[in-house]
């Protein structure tokens, strides 16, 4: 009976190696060959970019295409200069392809002659779900380090208000922003390294690191590859969350011609089941066109609708106005829908040292009025500005949140020079 036994113990031991998944240092030593460092250079700040120049990191994901995945926050959604960098190479020019609204998720394009030819494609885990308790990596560019690792397990797989993450104790630390969190169980990368937290009125509290998942960023990947929309979606509808269940519930409905209606528990988009959060919903409705099957349990029953999404604009063809330091642009934010019946252009980034820092306009404060007049659509707001004496000043009547308990808002009224108006597009780099 133990001769059976020796057999099969042998025929395990005699397993070839490249049917084992790869030791840790072979993994890590892989890592060298698809993670790059990026430098992102800017001075101005748009939707909340705090314009300011960044090292960081980034992964290789498509050789023939030169693509390479980092965080929106590394490649901004501002005007920027982007360079990329493989291990022992120059730093060379990179565009940015896609930075999505929701998620920290950007894919920069560098020119394919550039890539070295030791260079490789990172293995994504587009399938299989990451799983708590497994073994993972952090790879990147800590401080002033270069292509070093920090490990840990993976914590839980959470929803932390807007979006899906990662929590693992793999440590995050400045320059590792972008960087792939590798599985090291398999080798494959199951998130995007994208901020650590601590709580910092604890002074015995630890830090815990947020990544990305990758399987929503495969889905944007494949939308981009054939050449489909994958911008951010969303229904007309505001959600809200029960403690305990993350599934969201209709809130607020913009649109009476989608039959969505308060109360609703939004439970699947086209067929597929199983919502787990607004988040995982946002990922479900990206690449749809026209109208979607959403189907909804209405107090116990289950009720399918047609209603039709609503598109946000590409982050990257945003324009904006800057005068006397002063950048105005649309409303931006994912929920402004609930704001449209105002549609004030919003402040957003003050340019130190300009006359406008010296005012009381600040950013998220919405213009109400230019000279006593109330203008809506940006073209027409710099042509107003356009048409005034350089010598003019303007008066601006801008609209503000209020810490007094008596009132929610107040109105201050701002006077600056008019200057020289100028457009300002977040595709274009930081040197024009």
């Amino acid at each position: 009976m133990r001769h059976p036994i020796f057999v099969v113990a042998l025929l395990l031991a005699s397993t070839p190696a490249s049917a084992r998944t790869p030791t840790a240092d072979v993994i890590l030593d892989q890592a060298n060959h698809y993670t790059v460092k990026i430098r992102r250079v800017a001075s101005i700040g748009l939707s909340e970019d705090e314009g300011t120049s960044a090292s960081a990191t980034g992964f290789l994901v498509d050789r023939t295409r030169g693509w390479i995945l980092t965080n929106a926050h590394v490649a901004s959604r501002s005007p920027a200069t982007i360079t990329v960098s493989f291990k022992g190479h120059k730093y060379v020019p990179a565009r940015r392809v896609f930075v999505d609204r929701l998620t920290d998720v950007a894919v920069l394009e560098i020119d394919k002659g550039a890539i070295p030819a030791d260079a490789v494609t990172a293995d994504l885990e587009c399938i299989q779900p990451p799983r708590v308790g497994n073994p993972v990596a952090i790879f990147g560019h800590p401080g002033d380090l270069s292509y070093t690792a920090t490990r840990g397990i993976i914590s839980s797989v959470s929803w932390v208000f807007p979006t899906e993450i990662i929590q693992s104790d793999a440590t995050i630390n400045g320059g590792n922003s972008g960087g792939p969190l590798i599985d090291l169980s398999t080798g494959k990368i199951v998130g995007i390294a994208a901020a650590s937290y601590r709580d910092t009125d604890d002074d015995h509290s630890t830090a815990v690191s947020f990544s990305e998942p990758i399987r929503p960023v495969c889905q944007i990947l494949d939308l981009l590859k054939a050449g489909r929309d994958a911008r951010y979606r969303q229904l007309p509808a505001a959600y809200a969350t029960a403690e305990d269940d993350d599934r969201p519930i209709v809130a607020t409905v913009f649109d009476q011609a989608s039959g969505l209606k308060i109360g609703d528990r939004v439970v699947g988009i086209n067929g597929r089941k199983d919502i787990r959060n607004s988040s995982d919903l946002a990922n479900r409705l990206r690449g749809a066109d026209g109208l979607v099957d959403v189907i909804v349990d209405r107090e116990g029953v289950e009720v399918t609708l047609k209603a039709a999404t609503f598109v946000m604009p590409e982050v990257t063809d945003n324009r904006s106005i800057e005068f006397s330091g002063l950048v105005i642009s649309n409303q931006w934010k994912l929920d402004s829908a609930e704001f449209q019946h105002e549609g004030y252009p919003v402040i957003d980034f003050v340019l130190p040292g300009s006359p406008a820092e010296m005012t009381k306009a600040y950013p998220s404060y919405h213009l109400v009025a230019i000279n006593n007049r109330t203008i809506t659509d940006l073209e027409k707001l710099y042509q107003f500005l356009s048409s005034l004496p350089a010598e003019d000043e303007v008066s601006l009547v801008l609209k503000a949140t209020t810490s007094a308990d008596q009132f929610y808002r107040q109105y201050h009224l701002v006077t600056l020079p008019r200057g020289k108006p100028r457009w300002l597009k977040a595709s274009q780099s930081a040197d024009d």
